[in-house]
């Protein structure tokens, strides 16, 4: 397989090419995820490089089917390219990762009818319309037999799959426009930006966060927030074990003085929402390629409900006590940005899904 730079392929597809640009994928490399990369070789220290055919293959495809791993080729840095998806024909052997059959010579595309060109050939390929394509990838084990990222099984134990609706609906919806610059204006090209709920407006709100309250007594309140997945098709968070979601609580009385806080870092069994890996000799969180077992599988599948409940010291507060709270998500944990030195206004920035407020008048 000679895989050409998306440099070539933009010379034709330009939109579809700038919108890959902008994606996950085109910056899935080491050189541009930090995450992985820092991670990545610390992985392969402490496992003498075991962690390298589970986790390059799908992070940096184009030097893993060249064995460029020195990236003598500007191809090798481009993550997950143009050539490497367009040549999966169908599913591959369990066990190979990723777990996909190659198909080389034409490049493969939804197109029953695409244009012929001088550049190349096309050929039409169910497969890449499939949720199973993506799933190749987004479902994975680490070197220990423990599943880390399940999306594409969150998604097939799904309504969502039940109802036909793919990956590819909801994350590469498109519209009219040319694939490329020699064919004709189709109905619906498929966006390659793979663009998140940040910038997806059609992806977000996918979460609703509700306060109840419980019993009471004179100096202590009962909360309890209610956390639902009702639009994403898959589990929230989903991916490795460093996405969570998290819940921030306040509250306040009347006059706006601070009574109580939560800290979610504290209370991991009630604020954080996301896989929590333990090694083998019980420590959590543990690094993912460490795991040896799964101590808690808090993320929140399709269609479910969650509940948490806070104890809220309120004291002799008196009048109205305000309790406000945000459901976030965010790329890391914080153990993993101090250790990495990565920057935490980029992988510890806490994005806002939800939020509730719950007024209760105290004597």
């Amino acid at each position: 397989m000679n895989p050409q730079s998306a440099q070539t392929c933009v010379t034709c597809h330009v939109d579809i090419t700038e919108q890959w640009g902008t994606s996950a994928h085109a910056q899935a490399d080491r050189k541009f995820n930090l995450l992985f990369g820092r991670m990545y070789f610390a992985s392969l220290q402490e496992t003498r490089g075991k962690t390298m055919v589970k986790c390059a293959p799908c992070h940096e495809t184009e030097s893993y089917v060249t064995n460029d791993f020195e990236k003598m080729r500007p191809v090798s840095e481009e993550g997950v390219a143009c050539v490497f998806c367009h040549s999966m024909s169908g599913p591959g052997p369990k066990g190979t990762v990723p777990p996909v059959t190659i198909e080389v010579g034409p490049y493969l595309g939804p197109i029953r009818m695409p244009v012929s060109v001088k550049d190349h050939i096309s050929k039409y390929s169910a497969f890449l319309s499939k949720s199973e394509f993506c799933g190749t990838c987004h479902q994975y084990e680490n070197q220990n037999g423990i599943l880390i990222s399940d999306t594409f099984g969150e998604w097939n134990r799904s309504k969502y799959a039940k109802a036909g609706i793919t990956c590819q609906s909801c994350h590469m919806p498109g519209g009219p426009g040319r694939v490329s610059s020699l064919g004709p204006v189709r109905p619906r090209v498929a966006d390659h930006s793979f663009s998140g709920p940040d910038k997806n407006r059609a992806l977000q709100d996918a979460a609703t966060l509700v306060l109840r309250l419980g019993k009471r007594d004179p100096e202590t309140l009962r909360v309890v927030a209610v956390v639902t997945n009702v639009g994403a098709g898959h589990a929230m968070p989903t991916g490795n074990d460093q996405h969570l979601l998290l819940i921030r609580m306040r509250a306040t009385d009347q006059e706006g003085h601070l009574l109580w806080e939560n800290d979610p870092f504290r209370d991991w069994t009630t604020s954080i929402f996301g896989l929590i890996l333990a090694n083998d000799l019980g420590a959590f969180p543990a690094e993912t390629w460490a795991a040896a077992k799964v101590v808690a599988d808090r993320r929140i599948q399709a269609g479910q409900s969650v509940q948490s409940a806070y104890e809220i010291p309120i004291g002799d507060a008196k009048g109205t006590v305000k309790i406000e709270a945000q459901l976030l998500y965010r790329k890391a944990r914080p153990e993993t940005i101090q250790a990495y030195n990565l920057a935490d206004d980029v992988y510890g920035a806490e994005r806002r899904m939800a939020q509730a407020t719950l007024s209760v008048q105290n004597p």
